[in-house]
Parts: C-alpha cells; sequence; structure tokens
C-alpha cells in the first residue's frame, strides 16, 4: 500500500505520495514483471520508474514479438530492390548477411528519435505505437543499439541545421531507425538471467503475401547466422526454453546454423521449439539436457534425423510437423517417449525402433516401408494418405489402449485390432471432407473412396472397447450406407460400446436423424452421445439440435457441439 510523507518548509507543507513500486520490495517486483513476458509491455515498465527498471532487469521470461506494421514500417523506409539480373544472388545474400550483423546499419523497422530520451523517465524508444516492441535506449540515457553504451550526442543536436549558402534552416531529416533485431539484441542487453525466450515474427505478418524479391532480404531472418550468436551471446547460460519462429519467406530458402549455435553454447536448454526454418544439422555438439524438441514447418536433411538423435541423449518428446526433405525417415532412440513425424514429403522409407515410445502419431502420405517397432506404445494416431501395395508393419505393438485412425483405406486397421484386444477407445475417420484454410467447408472429394471398416472385426478383437468416435468423413460414408440399405448391420449386438462420438457437416437434416435413431436402437449399451455440427453445415442447426434433444431422452448424457477448423479430442489422452 502506498505511503504518505510529508514536507515542512516555512511556507509551505508538501505531501508526497510514495508510489507502490518504491514501497514493493524487488523481487516482487519481478515477479509481476516475470508475469508480463511481453518485451513492449516490460519496455513500458521500465520507463515508468527505476524500481521498475531494476526490476525488469531480473526477469527470467521474455518475448519478442515482431509485429506486421514493423514489417510495413521498414519497407515504407527501404522498399525492397528488384536484384540485378546479371548479380550473383548468393553473394548478394552472403554480403546482406554481413551488413546486417555489424553496426546499426540494419533495415530499420523502428523509429528511434535522440531527442525524446532527454527526460529521466521518458518512455523508452520502442514504446509508442509505431516502434518495435522493445527498447532502442535505456530508460534514462541515449544508447547505441549494440553496445548498450550512452550514445555521444551529436553536433546537429546542439544546433539547428542550416543551409550553407544563405543560412535558412534546412529540411529535417528523416528520424534514425532500429530494427527489429537490433531491437532484440538491446532488450537481451538490458536483462540478466533469461530462462524462458521466445522470438516471433506474427501470424498476421507470416500471412504476407509472397513477393519473390522478399527472398533476397535478410532484415526479419532471425535464424541469420550472424543475429543467432549475437543474441546466443547474451543469453547462453542461463537459458531453458526457447522458441524461434521465423519469417518463412526469407527463412525457408536459406540454411541455417541455429542448431549447431546452440547445440555449441546453451548447454542448459531443456525445451526448444523451431519454426519456418531450413536447417542446417551438420556438426553438431551435444546438448546434454535437451528433453522436447519441436520442429513445425521445417526443411531438413536426409541425415538430420540421425544427426538430432545422436546430439540429444536425453530427448523425451520430439514433435515434427510439416517438415520436408526427409525421405527415408529412420530413428532408433532409447530415451524417447513421445514421437509426433509428420512429413510433407513423401517417403520411401519410415524405420522406427523406439522401445521406450508411449505416444506415436504419424501423419504423411504411406510410405513403401512403414515399420514400427514399440513394445510400450500404448496411444497410436494414424493419418495417412494410400499408396498402392505399401508394406506396413508394427512389430511387438499389442498393448494399445487407444488408436486414431484417419486414413483413405483402412488395410492395416484390422491387423492392429486383432494384436491390441485391450483397446478401449478408436477414432475412425476417412478424408473426404474438403475444408478450406479457414475451416470453411467446401463440399465432399469424390475422389476419395467410401469404404467403411469392418466393425464386426473391431467388436469380435476388442471385447473392453467402450468409445467409438467417428469423424466427418466416415459419418458421410455411413449416411450414404444406410441411404441404401436401410440400415447399419455391423453395429447391431455391440455390449459393450457405451459412448459415442461424432464430428458431422448436416447436408440433410432427415438422413442425419435417421442414422443416428438406428444407431442409438441397435446399440442398448449406449449411455453417451456426443455431436459436433460444423458451423457451415446446410440444414439449419438450431432445429436439428432440437431433434435430438427431443428424440434422445432415454440417454444419460446428451452433447452438443460446433466445430469447424479442428475435432473435438478431449475424450483422447493426445
Amino acid at each position: 500500500m502506498a505511503e504518505m510523507h510529508t514536507t515542512l518548509s516555512e511556507d509551505v507543507v508538501e505531501e508526497r505520495h510514495t508510489s507502490m513500486e518504491e514501497v514493493l520490495p524487488l523481487h516482487i517486483l519481478s515477479d509481476i514483471c516475470n508475469r508480463v513476458r511481453d518485451a513492449k509491455d516490460l519496455a513500458n515498465c521500465a520507463a515508468t520508474s527505476r524500481a521498475m527498471d531494476d526490476a525488469v532487469r531480473n526477469v527470467q521470461s521474455l518475448n519478442l514479438i515482431c509485429l506486421k506494421k514493423y514489417f510495413l514500417l521498414a519497407r515504407k523506409r527501404f522498399p525492397i530492390r528488384v536484384p540485378c539480373p546479371t548479380s550473383d544472388d548468393e553473394d548478394e545474400l552472403d554480403t546482406d548477411s554481413e551488413d546486417d550483423s555489424d553496426e546499426e546499419k540494419v533495415e530499420p523497422c523502428v523509429t528511434k528519435d535522440p531527442s525524446s530520451s532527454s527526460s529521466e523517465h521518458q518512455p523508452q524508444d520502442g514504446v509508442n505505437e509505431n516502434s518495435a516492441p522493445i527498447s532502442g535506449s535505456s530508460a534514462h540515457k541515449p544508447q547505441d543499439a549494440l553496445s548498450g553504451k550512452p550514445a555521444p550526442i551529436p553536433r546537429s543536436s546542439l544546433h539547428p541545421p542550416q543551409d550553407g549558402l544563405c543560412g535558412r534552416l534546412a529540411p529535417a531529416k528523416p528520424p534514425a531507425y532500429v530494427s527489429f533485431k537490433i531491437a532484440c539484441l538491446n532488450m537481451l542487453g538490458r536483462v540478466k538471467d533469461v530462462k524462458h525466450l521466445r522470438i516471433e515474427v506474427d501470424q498476421e505478418m507470416q500471412a504476407n503475401l509472397f513477393q519473390k524479391e522478399e527472398i533476397h532480404m535478410v532484415d526479419f531472418w532471425l535464424s541469420e547466422p550472424m543475429f543467432v550468436r549475437k543474441w546466443v551471446s547474451a543469453c547462453f547460460r542461463t537459458l531453458q526454453h526457447l522458441t524461434v519462429v521465423d519469417y518463412g519467406q526469407q527463412a525457408i530458402m536459406r540454411q541455417s546454423p541455429i542448431l549447431r549455435v546452440l547445440s555449441e553454447n546453451c548447454k542448459e536448454l531443456t525445451h526448444l521449439e523451431l519454426r519456418n526454418m531450413y536447417l542446417d544439422t551438420n556438426d553438431l555438439d551435444k546438448l546434454p539436457k535437451l528433453e522436447s524438441l519441436t520442429l513445425r514447418c521445417i526443411k531438413m536433411t536426409e541425415r538430420s534425423l540421425t544427426d538430432i538423435d545422436d546430439c540429444m541423449p536425453v530427448l523425451v518428446t520430439l514433435a515434427l510437423v510439416s517438415v520436408f526433405g526427409v525421405q527415408d525417415a529412420k530413428m532408433k532412440s532409447q530415451k524417447l517417449e513421445v514421437l509426433c513425424l509428420g512429413l510433407s514429403t513423401s517417403a520411401r522409407i519410415v524405420d522406427l525402433n523406439l522401445p521406450q515410445v508411449k505416444k506415436l502419431q504419424l501423419k504423411m502420405t504411406c510410405p513403401e516401408i512403414l515399420r514400427v517397432r514399440a513394445p510400450k506404445l500404448t496411444y497410436v494416431a494414424v493419418c495417412m494418405e494410400k499408396r498402392d501395395r505399401p508394406d506396413v508393419e508394427f512389430l511387438e505393438v499389442n498393448g494399445l489402449k487407444e488408436l486414431l485412425f484417419g486414413a483413405s483405406h483402412f488395410s492395416i486397421l484390422p491387423y492392429l485390432m486383432k494384436s491390441n484386444r485391450l483397446l478401449e477407445k478408436i477414432f475412425l475417420d476417412l478424408p473426404c471432407m474438403a475444408l478450406g484454410e479457414d475451416g470453411k467447408w467446401e463440399g465432399v472429394l469424390e475422389q476419395i473412396p467410401r469404404s467403411l471398416p469392418d466393425i464386426e472385426v473391431l467388436k469380435a478383437s476388442c471385447p473392453i472397447l467402450h468409445t467409438l468416435s467417428v469423424g466427418p468423413g466416415l459419418w458421410h460414408a455411413m449416411e450414404e450406407s444406410f441411404e441404401i440399405n436401410q440400415e447399419l448391420a455391423t453395429f447391431r449386438r455391440w455390449r459393450t460400446l457405451t459412448k459415442f462420438i461424432v464430428h458431422m457437416v448436416v447436408q440433410s437434416l432427415d438422413n442425419c436423424m435417421s442414422v443416428l435413431q438406428w444407431l442409438v436402437d441397435a446399440v442398448p449399451t449406449l449411455k453417451f452421445l456426443e455431436i459436433y455440427v460444423h458451423v457451415d453445415s446446410p440444414a439449419d442447426r438450431q432445429l436439428f439440435q432440437s431433434k435430438c434433444e427431443e428424440e434422445f431422452t432415454m440417454l444419460t448424457k446428451l452433447t452438443m457441439g460446433t466445430w469447424k477448423r479442428s475435432l473435438n479430442f478431449t475424450c483422447f489422452s493426445f
């Protein structure tokens, strides 16, 4: 609580209220600042008082976010130049990279006005609406962007610039600029012991329309070698959690040694996430404490998986999402417990020897050879496009409790079910529903076969299975089958099924209600029914919900909801 001090003089009685930050101890202020995280807000905090400035220096969590307005500001100040058709692109890229690595001579995105920092507690550069989220100078004195030392006052600031011929005032020069990279270095130079760091280009900027000239720029290439080495040198001793989300248009065509730099310096790192990069994994040093690695929208080389496995001896969780460039995915890890393998490149071989893995997710075109040896595997999610006559083996996989299987064919499903009699929950789907990037339903993909899985094998092989979840594609196939046969015979006499979950696009209200009514009547043990309707369904969603609530009163619980871009998997361990 703020205190009040009274100052007496001969003629004046003055009352001064002590601010909260002057009363609270430093460790409490530091804890408050650690909860702020965002660098722009931290810069504002540091500008309020000396106490808050000291607290900001002790933060352990820091988010450095590059917003689209900084990109627009940079391009307005320095428009994209079209490269000379006779120039060597690689030489040009190297030259740009070196220019970016030295003085404050960088493609700018942050306004820096030296005259605005003369007041002791004036808000810092980077705090105003048109600036970056971090400071370009200290809270009290102008600073050099890289060194953090007080910058000399230019002579031009002492006297107004004049035209040498007639003494008239010369036109004002545009304000100096500080790039996002320099602003990041400034902020990291001010804090002491960062443990959690996130450097990110935000989603709005990532959605910029692609310009081929952009690949010749490096001002927002966050995994650029010189920039990485500079910010790593500021925090490598304490860094434990790191996320870097690069600007894809500049980063995806250039190999970055960011993993090598981190492996050589950041020995305390335990969690790492990298997005939108082209990784060079040669000559990696050991990361002795790294337990979790996530790579999303990453281009890799053929040896990358082996390199990663070799340099991370205690890695427990590995998530590879939308990874390009890997055709032979071979992994052999003695420690890994969770693996998500999402390959955007069609692979020839996927060979996984993972004796400790408990959770496995595979998302890819079915390779020519798929071999999984995982005796402790308990939870599996498979999303694969069909390949003609693939060689698929799941070796020593007989303890599954949950299976999520979405594919254009169910050829390996009977094998998995027969060898896993302890299966309790299963999700099945056909990828025949077309959705836009925004989740908008765009129709049915007629080229995808819509054959139903063998439910009889499922019932016979899995005597304790109690939860069935059906995706929108399979539900559409069930509606078509019911319309022809007026029943779904394989669902009869399912004595263990107690919970049914369905995601659907309601195209015909009558068809949906007919199939649901038949299922509820055919499975007398059913107690829990969850129905999720796509928001773009042609039929009236409110009317459909009313009919369901009227019809299924005999159930223990009816849950109605909606979906758009993703399905509800809360009942599964994934």
